[in-house]
């Protein structure tokens, strides 16, 4: 069974290895122990292949798994739609302006507020060579790329609104004075980052409408949901043999497929679950071939 790699999407599945879209696995080898197909009443018939009798598999695990597989695909397909759509629009997607940025390193998920993204959603990774304004030299020598928080303009209507209401204060005329023009300037430069976050949410807005970025992102979303429900179907069936034993394998490795790879060297249950549904997988793989 070959490794494949579902690329990743806002709301579609973690961005790992996959060894279970199984491309031709359920269809050709030998883990389909018993070929399932409507009869011509339309009802369920199942047809025993050149197998022991003790590997005929459930035929109701077969036809999850086979539903299972076509989410893997129809999932895959999806994402291939998304990543296209990324492909097609990347130069015509814009920076959010200098004046936008705050925080660096959005990328690791240490902020709450939103960061800047491209065209699918993806955290936007942009260089930071040109960032002056903000950016000390220092900075921008040692973190060549990463992905800001950027400033929105409903939050900045916020901003400007508490600037207004602020009454400025200061034990000296000279502290007043100086607070009095800090409260001006502070006006000024909210009111400019409202009109900047408002033309760059609107052209994104625009793009994002124009490519299908968004029918895309929730294709994904609703594939991604519908292939969980396929994975919950095999994993409510019974297996009787290690074929069927390696189909609920395969479909772990697709859904809990990061939480294995985080936990398959712990010492913990979770670690020994791990390491089970791994070596299922591989000997009904190999019994397979």
């Amino acid at each position: 069974m070959p490794n494949h790699v579902i690329p990743a999407a806002a709301e579609g599945l973690p961005n790992t290895t996959r060894r279970a879209l199984l491309w031709g696995f359920a269809a050709t080898s030998t883990i389909a122990a018993v070929a399932v197909a409507p009869n011509s009443h339309g009802a369920i018939a199942t047809e025993a292949q050149a197998l022991p009798s003790d590997q005929i598999e459930n035929p109701e695990l077969i036809l999850a798994y086979q539903k299972f597989y076509d989410a893997c695909a129809e999932l895959k397909e999806a994402q291939d739609s998304l990543e296209w759509i990324a492909d097609e629009w990347r130069h015509q997607w814009p920076l959010a302006p200098e004046e936008l940025l705050l925080g660096a390193n959005a990328q690791d998920g240490r902020y709450t507020m939103p960061a800047e993204r491209d065209i699918i959603g993806r955290f936007l990774l942009r260089d930071t060579s040109d960032l002056t304004k903000r950016l000390a030299p220092k900075f921008r020598r040692e973190i060549r790329k990463t992905c800001f928080v950027i400033r929105t303009a409903d939050e900045e209507r916020d901003h400007l609104k508490r600037w207004k209401q602020s009454a400025p204060t200061g034990r000296t005329e000279k502290a007043l004075a100086q607070n009095r023009a800090y409260r001006m300037k502070s006006i000024r430069e909210c009111e400019q980052r409202i009109q900047l976050a408002v033309q760059y949410e609107a052209e994104t807005a625009h793009l994002r409408d124009i490519s299908g970025a968004d029918a895309a992102r929730l294709r994904v979303r609703d594939t991604g949901i519908h292939l969980r429900k396929a994975a919950n179907e095999v994993s409510q069936c019974h297996a009787l043999s290690l074929a069927g034993l390696g189909m609920k394998a395969d479909v772990l490795a697709v859904t809990a497929g990061d939480l294995m790879e985080l936990t398959k060297s712990d010492t913990t249950p979770l670690g020994q679950m791990a390491r089970f549904i791994e070596s299922v997988a591989e000997v009904a793989g190999r019994v397979a071939v």
